[in-house]
């Protein structure tokens, strides 16, 4: 008897993607607390539940959506997604939140994620394919030639977030939102890249397990990186612990730090992430030489740059070995087919670091210039608005909007927070403020209860 191969068709879920993502993002490890910050708690992180039903899960982002509301979502609930796949403990010992770890772990998310895991990055990452076209003739010596031109371009070029903070009235809280972004990954530094290192694929695996022992510091936890960029945090007074900062990751830095699980988690795209590691590796020892001499103009001596000036170090060696001992290997191993994909890798990785840039710079410009944004919010023309009630007892959480809006305090006091570590700003009713599309920030209420108005803008000032 000839046994047929069973066809599970994509889709085969029938609860729409919106009610899966709604009924994971209410389980109550999720709703936030008072807090501004997280506390040392790995398992519990605001995914703001109550915005979901206005979050159109039905199309999938375009490249243009990057910086909406929805994007910084779906992010926020794809990277969750992948964390749970990892082990997460911490620092100060198990026994109180041991209820939350079981949870976090147990069958019932479990059962959710894995519904929805495909679905959700179909939808937010379906949109590289239509931003990257690798055509025409891919050899080894093509890949070479436009791996060698990306990574010069990136190393000759400017960086947008570190030019923010560098013109920025307040640098150091500037310089403190870009340590925020890099903490997302820095933090648990090289668990996407983990996922590859099983199996059996030749030399080019034992390259791979040469960065990543270098990244956990040759098995000494003192020099492993996320060891070293806690200390360049604990220099500038910041928490260390994983997702102190969740509500200020920008939709940007997350889609970044979810591409490299998105191809690490799937492995027909190995070649996309051999690519896209390989370009990271070589572009990030540059980056990190703009980024000290940028943080040593602000700080002099009082920042702790170990972390930086290893990665400046390390990561010309690293990309050596993704270049020589992974990418051109990979490719002459493994023949001109597999040369598009280490090419489309290359491709989305230099575009995806490019949103995380774009989306730090325009953070950090925003929150610099409130002053200015109060300005144009009482000039601006604007729609009917929508009422939000906040109460001081109530969780805080961030969010952004698909469009620019004027919030304006109807009742009330409020504290707008819009960094990390800088002074929130205070509104009394009558206070108006431009948020502009994709801007990240919170309303914690000071006075008992507090109603502000969100007009949607008609016509925006020039800012």
């Amino acid at each position: 008897m000839t046994l047929q191969p069973v066809s599970v068709p994509v889709g085969a879920v029938t609860t729409p993607l919106s009610e899966r993502a709604l009924s994971f993002a209410r389980n109550s490890l999720f709703g936030g607390d008072r807090q501004v910050l997280h506390g040392p708690n790995p398992y519990r992180r605001m995914l703001a539940p109550e915005t979901f039903p206005e979050i159109d899960f039905a199309h999938p982002l375009t490249a243009r959506d990057r910086g909406t509301y929805r994007s910084l979502a779906a992010h926020r609930l794809l990277g969750t997604f992948y964390e749970s796949e990892t082990v997460l403990l911490p620092e100060q010992g198990l026994s109180e939140l041991r209820g939350d770890f079981d949870e976090f772990y147990g069958a019932g998310l479990r059962h959710l994620r894995e519904a929805t895991v495909s679905d959700l990055e179909r939808f937010v990452f379906d949109c590289l394919a239509d931003e990257v076209d690798v055509s025409g003739d891919c050899t080894v010596d093509v890949l070479d030639a436009y791996f060698q031109h990306v990574t010069d371009e990136s190393e000759q070029g400017e960086s947008p977030a570190l030019n923010a903070i560098a013109a920025a009235r307040r640098p150091e809280v500037a310089a403190d939102t870009y340590l925020v972004q890099l903490a997302l990954d820095g933090l648990t530094e090289a668990s996407a890249m983990s996922r590859n290192l099983a199996g059996a694929y030749g030399p080019e695996q034992s390259a791979l397990f040469k960065i990543f022992i270098d990244e956990f510091g040759y098995g000494v936890y003192d020099t492993k990186h996320t060891t070293i960029f806690a200390k360049m945090l604990r220099s500038r007074a910041m928490a260390t612990h994983v997702h102190a900062y969740w509500n200020f990751y920008l939709a940007g830095p997350l889609a970044t730090n979810n591409f490299y699980y998105y191809v690490s988690r799937d492995h027909a795209k190995f070649f996309r992430y051999a690519g896209a590691v390989t370009y990271a590796e070589a572009v990030f020892a540059p980056a990190f030489v703009k980024m000290i001499k940028v943080y040593r103009e602000i700080f002099g001596d009082d920042v702790d740059l170990h972390y930086c000036d290893e990665h400046a170090h390390i990561d010309e060696h690293h990309g050596r070995i993704t270049r020589e001992q992974v990418l051109l290997a990979l490719a002459d191993k493994h023949g001109p087919g597999v040369v598009p994909e280490l090419m489309r890798g290359i491709a989305e990785a230099r575009l995806i670091g490019g949103w995380f840039e774009e989306d730090t710079a325009a953070q950090i410009r925003w929150a610099d210039a409130i002053s200015r944004h109060r300005e144009l919010g009482a000039a601006a023309r604007t729609g009917e608005p929508r009422a939000v009630r906040a109460s001081a007892d109530g969780p805080f959480g961030t969010r952004s909007h698909d469009g620019s809006v004027v919030l304006v305090v109807d009742a009330g006091e409020a504290d707008l927070v819009t960094s990390a570590t800088g002074e929130p700003e205070r509104l009394v009713r009558g206070d108006a403020v431009l948020i502009p599309a994709g801007r990240v920030y919170g309303v914690k209420a000071v006075s008992p209860e507090c109603r502000y108005l969100l007009h949607p803008v008609a016509d925006e000032p020039t800012t």
